[in-house]
């Protein structure tokens, strides 16, 4: 796979029909600020509707950790 700078976009880098674009960092922030606000929404609209189901009786853990071990395979 090469890079091709010549064709009809000439001075720019198009990559199997593809063309590599900049952007402004800001706008990266901007974007990441943007999805993150979504994530944590959703993520706190499924711990609202697991928590209400909890029975004081049995009542339902909201922990969140995990944990990556590496190890030998079988």
């Amino acid at each position: 796979m090469h890079a091709n700078t010549e064709g009809r976009f000439k001075g720019n880098i198009e990559v199997g029909g593809l063309l590599l674009c900049r952007i402004p960092s800001e706008f990266v922030d901007q974007r990441n600020a943007h999805y993150a606000q979504i994530t944590r929404a959703q993520t706190e609209a499924v711990d609202n509707n697991f928590m209400r189901q909890s029975n004081p009786k049995m009542p339902l853990f909201n922990e969140r950790r995990s944990s990556t071990s590496f190890g030998k395979g079988s």
